[in-house]
């Protein structure tokens, strides 16, 4: 496998891992449908089965990378770090939800005007006693092997191929296109971007961790505790609203500051690696740009 993709084609291997993700993604997908059908599982329990196809593709693609691919997880995904970066993470989860979800909603009523129907949402109810399993399920489990994916053996790779800048913005895309969302499509991506500066620069995939655990944990408790509108909405006056949007938008801008000033060497990509990336990952991108453009034709 490593002739093939190349001794040090890094980039090719961040790809192969990509591809090889989607590719069990799909498939685990599926036979989870088909249990669901078969057993004639409706409501909450369907829709906890379902999400459990990524975390179970993910754990394979990592096992499959580690022993092929020369991507050790404990020298793609280290976990030591300064503490100040648990902080960073907060500041940049807080400026996330409050200052870029506006934006991304923006973005879907463009969408609407286009004459794109938005997705019903699958998720299990998170009121009473399923707020716990929602977090589990939803915020904690991703959190924890979508950034061993994604910040950890595709960036680890893409890093070292590509270069540090082209890496945030390869895996952001690879990491928004995976969820097929089309009306989070600007906010995954931004999202993607932060995690892998937070990664990047803190030398861990723990704050990271962190950040996505809250980006999703925080979503699901103003939902389970019917504090936002049927729209996600807060319930606040104009002015309200609008110095959260400020205070967020200092608090992501604060965050990012503080991690590009980082005295951390930028390292800069060799020739070739950002095109061996698309080749070998062009399987994975094809399939969940198929999947995207599926939903926003709601089909």
């Amino acid at each position: 496998m490593n002739s093939l993709l190349g001794e040090n084609s890094y980039g090719a291997r961040a790809g192969a891992i990509y591809s090889a993700d989607v590719c069990f993604y799909i498939v685990i997908s599926l036979i989870i449908s088909l249990i669901i059908q078969g057993a004639g599982l409706t409501g909450d329990a369907a829709a906890y089965l379902g999400y459990f196809a990524s975390p179970i593709a993910i754990c394979i693609t990592l096992a499959l990378s580690t022993k092929y691919l020369k991507t050790p997880l404990r020298a793609a995904a280290p976990i030591k770090c300064a503490p100040k970066y648990y902080l960073i993470a907060i500041l940049a989860v807080f400026g996330l939800l409050f200052a870029i979800s506006p934006l991304n909603s923006l973005f879907v009523q463009l969408l609407q005007l286009c004459g794109y129907m938005p997705a019903q949402s699958a998720l299990p109810s998170p009121e009473g006693w399923g707020m716990m399993g929602c977090l589990v399920v939803i915020a904690l489990l991703p959190a924890a092997v979508e950034e061993l994916l994604f910040r950890g053996s595709i960036l680890y790779n893409a890093n070292l191929g590509a270069g540090t800048v082209k890496s945030i913005f390869l895996t952001a895309l690879l990491f928004s296109l995976y969820h097929g969302s089309v009306e989070q499509t600007i906010y995954q991506f931004i999202c993607g971007c932060v995690f892998a500066l937070i990664a990047l620069r803190s030398g861990s995939v723990l704050p990271s961790m962190l950040a996505h655990f809250l980006n999703n944990g925080i979503i699901i408790v103003l939902n389970g505790l019917s504090v936002v509108d049927e729209s996600g909405n807060l319930p606040m006056t104009t002015w309200g609203y609008a110095l959260l949007i400020v205070c967020a938008a200092l608090s992501l801008a604060g965050a990012l500051a503080w991690l590009i000033i980082d005295k951390k060497p930028v390292r800069r990509g060799l020739d070739g690696e950002t095109k061996s990336l698309f080749v070998w990952g062009g399987a994975g991108l094809l399939v969940m740009f198929l999947v995207w453009i599926l939903g926003l034709f709601s089909l």
